[in-house]
């Protein structure tokens, strides 16, 4: 909440780590970072909003799923060795994280893109930042879902928002 009245304060834009729980949680702080933005008199272009989440993207929603538990785990248990409040993460958490309500976007090129819309509409983002989990899979399952992202994902989504 500091971050987001300050950066509020001096019209500067913001990006949310929406790595856990409801990415719509955080409509109620993209309310808050707008209105005092405005009550400090900046104008409404300029104050932009983005979010980022982890996501993983094959052809099949199923292998997506399976095949992102492994490196997706690695890296919130090595984060959770530093933080108190971070456990390391089960399978149940990793379903529920992909699930509809949660905040990773892991799935068939469709699933994903629906889910990116869906966050850019509930937020009413500016820009969305599709991260993988870099180190923890091989190169080449890298250059397969940026590949997928950029051919099949972005297309739909820019489609969906074309003016």
């Amino acid at each position: 909440m500091d971050s987001t009245v300050r950066i509020a304060e001096q019209g500067l834009p913001i990006a949310y780590a929406t790595i856990g729980g409801n990415p719509k949680h955080f409509a109620q702080l993209v309310a808050i970072y707008k209105e005092l933005g405005a009550r400090h008199g900046h104008c409404p272009e300029q104050l932009k909003v983005a979010a980022h989440s982890w996501g993983g993207i094959e052809i099949d929603n199923q292998a997506a799923i399976d095949h992102y538990f492994h490196p997706t785990k690695q890296i919130v248990d090595n984060i959770a060795k530093g933080r108190p409040h971070w456990r390391e993460m089960t399978k149940e958490q990793y379903l529920q994280s992909i699930g509809p309500d949660g905040a990773m976007f892991v799935g068939d090129p469709k699933a994903v893109a629906e889910k990116i819309i869906r966050i850019i509409e509930d937020l009413s983002l500016d820009r969305f930042m599709f991260h993988l989990p870099i180190g923890s899979m091989p190169h080449e399952d890298i250059l397969k879902v940026i590949k997928l992202h950029g051919e099949e994902v972005a297309p739909l989504v820019r489609q969906r928002f074309k003016r």
